[in-house]
């Protein structure tokens, strides 16, 4: 059993875990865990991801799941299961994105398999820039994309690629409303009073960095300062391969708690701390271990529906749920099963981040 944690679960997770890995890694080094068992400490569409990229080929497992009236809620990336307010990722806007006829329609990599399906490919912030600027060289500056996920994300993406292609088209869908609630939930205010009052002490030698999915304010007070913007691989490796000794970093903890473990740079955030990652602790990582391997999982999850709640849970060993079937209901050891048609579609569009 090979436990694999993502760079957002919290410190002690990812101390107990075989390997530490960023969204974008867990898709391209999906191939070598082919043939393993893998108990997984991440949000649910990063296990599918790791599912789609081997083909199935692969047994891998949750911790622990949280269903609440009968959907998956946790540990689930809030654009997939509304769970702060914020709008989701649905069917809809890929019908939306059709209607404006872009060169080519990307999904977000938050988002769930089967709408990941029915995409061009699949995008972080980097291949974002990377296929507009292919468009437009083809097509002499001008050209459209219409990228279906986080807004704060999109607009990123806009706001580094409109001095260099003015005419080119970047639609955002939704318009508005699709956010990561950790990062805009950043007190700008204080982060910004933070970071100048490191910069009167460090001057030259103080870095910074954050995550695309801040709001417009950090983004463009992060474009006044030369900050490193990158995803969840650049934001660890940045720090590290830099000369520079101290480091101001805007996204979640588990960033931060891996940084301060692995390198010897002086590190400050904002703190904030995902609930979703934070959800798998180390005790649920040992329990799922210890009933993985004294009878196998509690339950399976099979992603089996285009829309939501996407995944039929059945429950094989009802005595070790919690409360099974309650409207609030905690799982450990589920194993999870994507639907062949959705997953083999999906695969194709994850295969851009290759």
């Amino acid at each position: 059993m090979i436990v694999i944690s993502h760079n957002y679960q919290d410190g002690p997770t990812q101390e107990v875990s075989d390997h530490v890995f960023g969204t974008t890694s867990i898709v391209r080094r999906a191939r070598e865990f082919k043939g393993e068992q893998v108990l997984f400490c991440g949000v649910m569409y990063m296990a599918e991801d790791m599912y789609n990229m081997v083909d199935g080929d692969i047994e891998i497992f949750l911790p622990e799941i949280r269903v609440k009236d009968g959907e998956i809620d946790r540990p689930r990336c809030p654009m997939i299961k509304k769970q702060t307010g914020t709008e989701i990722v649905t069917a809809r806007h890929l019908e939306e994105a059709r209607k404006h006829e872009p060169d080519m329609i990307l999904s977000y990599i938050n988002t769930p398999s089967s709408i990941k399906a029915e995409t061009d490919g699949v995008y972080n912030g980097t291949v974002g820039l990377d296929v507009i600027r292919r468009i437009a060289e083809e097509r002499g500056g001008k050209g459209s994309v219409a990228f279906i996920g986080d807004y704060n994300v999109n607009e990123w993406i806009a706001d580094v690629v409109r001095p260099e292609f003015p005419e080119f088209k970047v639609i955002s869908i939704p318009a508005l409303g699709v956010q990561c609630p950790s990062h805009v939930k950043i007190d700008e205010a204080l982060f910004i009073e933070t970071y100048r009052s490191l910069k009167s002490e460090f001057e030259d030698d103080l870095g910074l960095e954050m995550h695309a999915e801040v709001t417009k304010t950090l983004r463009e007070f992060g474009f006044e300062n030369d900050a490193y913007f990158g995803g969840t691989d650049g934001l660890v490796h940045k720090p590290m391969e830099s000369g520079i000794n101290h480091w101001f970093v805007g996204t979640v903890e588990g960033v931060v708690d891996r940084l301060r473990r692995e390198s010897t740079k002086d590190v400050y955030s904002p703190g904030i701390r995902c609930p979703n990652m934070s959800f798998t602790t180390p005790e649920k990582v040992s329990t799922a271990r210890e009933l993985l391997e004294d009878g196998g999982p509690v339950a399976v999850a099979h992603y089996a529906a285009s829309e939501r709640p996407y995944f039929d849970v059945e429950i094989l060993r009802p005595e070790m749920a919690e409360a099974p079937g309650e409207s609030s209901s905690r799982i450990p050891a589920v194993k999870i099963i994507v639907e062949q048609e959705i997953s083999t579609k999906a695969k194709r569009a994850l295969e851009i981040l290759l």
